[in-house]
């Protein structure tokens, strides 16, 4: 497709699953916490669209992404998949790798909660 505005594409998708070995409730509660999700996002503000409890939340973002971010919570077997999910468009004066900065800076932070839920340190 050919773009004749000047400007590349600016969407965004983003979408990452992550096994957890840990209860539903528990990583849900370490997923709401705001302090930790500011640490996660710091180039988002989000607003709670729809909290579903120990099924996750989904947010409306705005910031260096406009659009939509979600965390689901399926249990499996004895513990969760932790889905992620990102889609929007990169905002003017966002950095061009802002959907890998926000990819990192998720798997930075799923594992650090993974590995704390599991009982696995360095």
């Amino acid at each position: 497709m050919r773009n004749t505005g000047g400007v590349k594409d600016s969407r965004i998708d983003v979408v990452d699953e992550t096994f957890v070995d840990a209860p539903p409730a528990v990583i849900r509660e370490r997923v709401g916490d705001e302090a930790w999700a500011q640490q996660v996002w710091p180039h988002v503000r989000r607003e709670v669209v729809r909290d579903r409890g120990v099924k996750g939340i989904r947010w409306a973002v705005t910031g260096q992404v406009s659009g939509e971010m979600e965390v689901w919570i399926e249990p499996w077997w004895d513990g969760a998949i932790v889905h992620h999910y990102l889609r929007g468009h990169r905002q003017p004066g966002a950095p061009r790798d802002v959907a890998t900065r926000h990819t990192l800076r998720w798997k930075r932070a799923v594992h650090g909660l993974k590995d704390g839920l599991e009982g696995n340190s360095l």
